[in-house]
């Protein structure tokens, strides 16, 4: 048990699994992975439901320019294991590789749709 609450404040913990849902769908697959899913066990539990993960785009967020292709490609594999078979759409950018698209494809049953993006440096 933590230290307990000022009058007024809110254990945010507490949050249905229903209204989490649909923030962490609004904040997108990179911001669970990397933040919300982690504040504490419940929203760890809501961030695994594999009705979250079954569009997962991974192309428009900062960090995936900023961020090394190998840790890109795992948080992806997370996605897809956290989709339990229920991905239908995947987007990513440049980290997305053959060896992930088959991983992908290894892993689910009802996918409409995968694009990557690649970019080419000009010099």
């Amino acid at each position: 048990m933590g230290a307990p609450l000022a009058p007024g404040a809110r254990n945010w913990s507490e949050l249905h699994a229903d209204a989490l849902s649909v923030i962490f769908t609004k904040l997108g697959a990179i911001e669970v992975l990397m933040g919300a899913g982690l504040v504490c066990h419940s929203w760890l539990h809501t961030a695994k439901l594999p009705e979250l993960w079954r569009s997962v785009d991974m192309s428009n967020h900062k960090v995936v320019e900023k961020m090394a292709d190998n840790v890109l490609c795992a948080m992806a594999k997370v996605a897809v294991d956290r989709s339990c078979g229920q991905l239908e759409v995947f987007v990513g950018k440049r980290f997305v590789t053959d060896d992930l698209i088959k991983y992908i494809g290894d892993r689910r049953f009802a996918l409409f749709r995968v694009k990557g993006v690649l970019y080419y440096p000009v010099h």
